[in-house]
C-alpha cells in the first residue's frame, strides 16, 4: 500500500513537470510586459522653400517740369563758371616786365622799374625814381595775387640818403586792365606822406 501512494505520488509529480516545461519544441511566453528598445525616429523639420518678397522701394517721382529741369543746368554751368574764377584767380597775375609808376600828387615824381617773378607770388626788381629831375636808384620786392600787386621800393645807393623819401610802398590792384591804388612814402620807417599812384606796362 505504500509502495502504490509512492508510484502515485511519483506520477503525479512527473505530470506536473510536464505541464510546466511544456512539449521540448514550444517556447515559453514570458508572463512580464517586455519593455519597448525601439528609438523614435527624429523630427526634422523641411526647409521652407518659400522667398521672402523684397522690401518695396520707395517711388521715386520724376520731374516732369523742364523750367526746373533748365534751371539745374544751368547752376551747373553756373557752378562751373565759378570754379574756372576761383582757379583763374587763385593763379597770380603776371607783372613780370618794365613798368611806370605815376604818383598822383601834383609833384614831378615817378618810378620806373624792372620787376620779375622770383618765385610763388614773390616778385623782384630794380629801377630808378624820378623826383624833379632828379634820378636815384632803388631795389623793389614785394608780392602778388590774382589782381594785387604790393611793392615795397627802396633807396638802392647812398645818394638817395639825401633825399626827402628813401622808401614808396604801394599797394596797387588791377582794375579794367591798369594797376592803381595808393602809396606811402616812408623815410627812416616813419610815413611822411601818400596818395594814389597808377601803374602801367611799357
Amino acid at each position: 500500500m505504500r509502495l502504490v501512494s509512492i508510484l502515485i505520488l511519483a506520477m503525479l509529480l512527473s505530470c506536473l513537470s510536464i505541464q510546466a516545461h511544456g512539449d521540448a519544441g514550444d517556447i515559453a511566453v514570458p508572463s512580464m510586459p517586455v519593455p519597448d528598445m525601439s528609438v523614435p525616429a527624429p523630427q526634422i523639420s523641411a526647409p521652407s522653400m518659400e522667398v521672402p518678397a523684397p522690401n518695396p522701394k520707395p517711388i521715386v517721382k520724376l520731374n516732369t517740369n523742364p523750367n526746373q529741369a533748365l534751371n539745374q543746368t544751368g547752376n551747373k554751368s553756373s557752378n562751373q563758371i565759378q570754379v574756372t574764377q576761383i582757379q583763374q584767380e587763385a593763379k597770380p597775375m603776371n607783372v613780370s616786365g618794365k613798368w611806370s609808376i605815376q604818383f598822383n600828387n601834383g609833384t614831378d615824381r615817378s618810378l620806373d622799374l624792372n620787376l620779375w617773378s622770383s618765385g610763388g607770388t614773390s616778385i623782384m626788381g630794380y629801377g630808378t625814381v624820378t623826383e624833379d629831375g632828379a634820378k636815384n636808384s632803388v631795389t623793389a620786392s614785394g608780392s602778388v595775387t590774382a589782381q594785387e600787386l604790393t611793392l615795397i621800393a627802396k633807396s638802392a645807393t647812398s645818394e638817395y640818403i639825401k633825399q626827402k623819401y628813401d622808401e614808396y610802398d604801394l599797394n596797387l590792384l588791377m582794375v579794367n586792365n591798369t594797376l592803381s591804388g595808393t602809396y606811402v612814402l616812408k623815410s627812416g620807417g616813419q610815413s611822411l606822406g601818400k596818395g594814389n599812384a597808377t601803374a602801367a606796362k611799357q
